[in-house]
């Protein structure tokens, strides 16, 4: 089955139905033009007709009339000859008098002139090349007298309605064929756009937007298409986070459970090296490297566990600022030291609600430490809460490196960092942490000037939650 296009399918019945329109009316147009002008020329030609017999010109001179009517006169016998004519110039053909009553249509005409009551014979015939109407009397000894009027004038008149007429049928319908075609392309352009949309979205690209540009059931379309695209691409995003997670938890319990072992083995050898007396001090302080490396990799290791490790929440129905402030007093000598002032401005009129005080903890000292790595040479770290509807929201803002906005996309990724020490393991919990409590955490950098990040945490634990 041939397949048309929309703009085809409603430019064409258009264009088809109007110049079916066009060609049926200025025909009839001029079919009806010419009848009328016809009967008028009948009616006008059969008045002189009239007059030529009450004056008695009928027996004059038949010059004087063609000079007084512009016509032309014929003159046949009973037998059919021809007595008298003003018609000097006909071919031979037509002069031959079989031909010539051939021509005039005698048989016709008597047969009408019995019927007639008075009324007008007239027939049109060709002669000479030209087209006349003839009007026919019968005069005494049953001799015709011929009236032959030329009837240029209806043919030029409807040869000219004619190509005026045309013309004009043309010109609209062009004009309709441009306007249905520039209807048919506002209709399909929006559709179009959106086909190609959808052919990328179907290739995987779900990051674009279809442009929006009617405000009609189209545009509507266009709309919800969007939001489609949007809920997709948030629903593979959680499913893909949900695998690297997974599979981030499964890798890091196995290469915490293998590690472990040998890693005691060399801590226990190296502190058993430190206790010889015959170790040098050279010895002892590489051993002592060793050891705070061996510190490190336990650490390392501990998060890994963590990350891995399924957990059950502790719920407990209490006040967030305790536990914020607990943390902020355990990090307040390395904040003095990296030079980082603390401010704090914590809402006094927040309510209690359910969270573990443990979980929570951890994740607002991650963030709190990488906002202290990210401001080496010291600056302000600001740690504000505040209430908005029914949610509540930790704000820690810094004023440190910042991050690339390439970056923030992969924040929350397991195992990615830019740190030279990092496992890229904290932001992965923290945002484990705030789903587990039905939250959510964002981040907002700009390069140079600081990072802010919001933990956001319902009031209620039960209802599903909303960034705001």
């Amino acid at each position: 089955m041939r397949r048309y296009s929309i703009q085809t399918k409603i430019v064409l019945p258009f264009l088809l139905l109007f110049a079916l329109i066009t060609i049926f009316v200025p025909l009839l147009t001029v079919q009806l033009f010419a009848w009328k002008y016809s009967e008028q020329f009948t009616h006008e030609t059969q008045g002189w007709l009239n007059v030529i017999m009450k004056t008695g010109f009928i027996r004059e001179d038949i010059e004087k009339v063609k000079q007084a009517y512009s016509v032309e006169i014929m003159i046949f016998g009973s037998d059919g000859t021809l007595n008298a004519s003003t018609l000097t110039e006909l071919p031979d053909t037509e002069q031959n008098w079989a031909n010539l009553v051939k021509k005039m249509r005698f048989e016709q005409v008597k047969q009408a002139l019995q019927k007639a009551d008075e009324s007008p014979v007239t027939q049109d015939v060709t002669l000479g090349g030209k087209h006349y109407k003839v009007f026919y009397r019968l005069l005494p000894f049953g001799r015709f007298y011929c009236l032959l009027r030329p009837m240029e004038e209806i043919t030029n008149a409807k040869r000219t309605l004619t190509w005026s007429m045309l013309g004009i049928a043309a010109f609209g319908t062009a004009l309709v064929a441009f306007i249905s075609h520039r209807i048919g392309k506002n209709l399909t352009d929006p559709i179009k756009d959106l086909v190609d949309f959808t052919e990328q979205v179907a290739e995987g690209n779900l990051d674009e937007q279809c442009a929006v540009k009617t405000q009609d059931e189209i545009g509507d379309l266009a709309l919800a298409f969007n939001q489609m695209t949007q809920e997709l691409k948030q629903s593979r995003d959680k499913l893909i986070q949900a695998e690297r997670l997974a599979t981030a938890g499964k890798m890091s319990a196995s290469f915490a459970h293998e590690i472990r072992n040998p890693l005691s083995s060399m801590r226990m050898l190296s502190q058993m090296l430190m206790q010889k007396p015959d170790t040098s001090d050279e010895q002892r302080q590489s051993l002592q490297y060793i050891l705070e490396e061996i510190e490190r990799i336990d650490n390392i290791v501990k998060g890994l566990m963590d990350f891995a490790r399924p957990t059950t929440l502790n719920l407990e129905h209490q006040s967030l600022a305790p536990a914020l402030q607990a943390v902020l007093a355990l990090m307040e000598a390395n904040l003095t030291h990296h030079q980082i002032q603390l401010l704090l401005e914590l809402a006094s009129d927040l309510p209690d609600f359910q969270f573990d005080s443990d979980k929570i903890k951890q994740a607002f000292m991650n963030v709190v430490l990488n906002a202290m790595e990210a401001m080496p040479q010291g600056g302000t770290l600001t740690v504000a809460t505040f209430k908005q509807e029914d949610v509540v929201c930790i704000k820690v803002v810094d004023t440190g490196i910042g991050i690339s906005k390439e970056d923030i996309e992969h924040l929350f990724e397991p195992f990615f960092t830019r740190k030279d020490k990092g496992t890229g393991l904290g932001l992965a919990n923290v945002k484990r942490i705030l789903e587990e409590h039905n939250g959510t955490v964002e981040i907002e950098s700009t390069l140079g000037e600081g990072t802010t990040v919001l933990m956001w945490l319902p009031l209620i634990f039960s209802e599903p939650f909303k960034a705001h």
